[in-house]
């Protein structure tokens, strides 16, 4: 009987004592594709530097799963001078795996259609990067136009690897985008929800004092700084309510500084929690999930927040608008827009009739969103 295995270019490694650790959303992702696969090789940049790995969790309980190193690097302008050994991976590793994977935007993903020519490929689109360019409000005019010509070399090689391979999409509006280039993809909403994670009670709305929560990295693509700000405007109007903030990264400190300079009171930095049962009960002990990002394929954490019973407020960003309704199942609030972000918290925080009608509308609409659905389209037919 064939073996049948697959090569999957889409994650940093972390590694500890000769252990790999793997942010807990990518193990849930791992822990269902193993069950479609007898062998399978993570191609992955590796940071050797790891100080906590409880942050991670670990890999050692997948036997079937091997990791090949690549350099850590820190984006695509750095890893450029690492190509040769992108190369040469993909070369050696051609002839032991008769299915590849590779993730949209992740570097020289597209090396696939050289060394696994007449074997499945599947690429899949998780977000645009130049979303991010466009929409970043801290790159000027220049830089914004020199970042996109640098990515798109890369961007055309994707396209033509695109040829003869599966692809998909985070998102309906990703799909639209390639068929431009005559790639016909299949869209999809990105999960990681399965059965335990679906929660909702009967929640009174403290109208005076709303608790709201972000999740996620810490960086300026992310638009937190937005989400503090617009923070820090609802206060005059509720005094009471209440901001946790979940996640790290590099601008943890700016935002933490931000807080303090603005004397923006009831603000909570929890950290990183990786732990599913503590981040759903932060979830569920919240009222309000807020979402500021410049560029996403299809969020996973907003059907993540929706399924634990909150209601929504974010940018219109990836395939939430072509998912969600606005004022239906959530409100969208304009890109690095705080004015209009502490305006849609003020909405729906001030009438529970709304609150509660987004709430319920949104939980129903994610319940078909399980992760079991995602990843068998994209794995167990390739």
């Amino acid at each position: 009987m064939k073996v049948k295995s697959i090569l999957i270019h889409a994650w940093t490694l972390r590694k500890k004592d000769g252990k790999y650790y793997i942010p807990f959303t990518h193990w849930v992702y791992l822990n269902e594709i193993v069950k479609y696969y007898d062998k399978i090789c993570l191609l992955s940049p590796t940071d050797l530097d790891l100080n906590d790995e409880t942050m991670y969790e670990s890999i050692d309980g997948f036997s079937n799963v091997e990791v090949y190193e690549l350099p850590y690097t820190d984006g695509y302008i750095a890893a450029v001078k690492h190509f040769f050994k992108y190369k040469k991976a993909y070369k050696e590793l051609s002839s032991h795996y008769n299915v590849v994977y590779a993730r949209y935007p992740i570097p020289f993903g597209w090396l696939q259609k050289k060394y696994f020519q007449g074997k499945s490929r599947i690429i899949h689109f998780v977000g645009d990067p130049m979303d991010t360019i466009i929409n970043n409000p801290s790159l000027s005019i220049l830089k914004k136009v020199v970042y996109r010509l640098f990515f798109k070399p890369e961007h055309a090689m994707f396209m033509s690897a695109c040829k003869d391979a599966k692809v998909y999409t985070n998102g309906y509006h990703l799909a639209e985008r390639l068929e431009k280039y005559g790639i016909k993809a299949k869209p999809l909403i990105s999960s990681t929800l399965n059965d335990e994670d679906f929660y909702f009670e009967t929640k009174d709305l403290n109208c005076s004092a709303p608790r709201i929560i972000y999740v996620g990295y810490l960086r300026k693509a992310k638009g937190v700084e937005t989400i503090v700000k617009a923070f820090g405007l609802l206060q005059v109007h509720k005094p009471a309510a209440r901001l946790t903030i979940v996640g790290h990264g590099e601008s943890e400190v700016f935002l933490k500084s931000l807080v303090e300079n603005e004397k923006i009171q009831n603000v909570i930095f929890e950290g990183h929690v990786d732990n599913r049962d503590r981040l759903n009960q932060l979830l569920r002990d919240n009222d309000i999930f807020c979402f500021g990002s410049l560029s996403e394929g299809s969020p996973r954490v907003i059907l993540e927040a929706m399924a634990n019973g909150l209601a929504v407020v974010s940018t219109p960003v990836g395939s939430l608008p072509t998912t969600f309704e606005d004022n239906k199942d959530i409100l969208f609030a304009n890109f690095s827009d705080e004015k209009d972000f502490m305006e849609k918290l003020l909405k729906l925080s001030s009438d529970s009739e709304v609150y509660q009608f987004i709430r319920l509308n949104s939980y129903n609409k994610v319940s078909n969103y399980k992760i079991e659905n995602f990843l068998k389209t994209i794995f167990y037919e390739a």
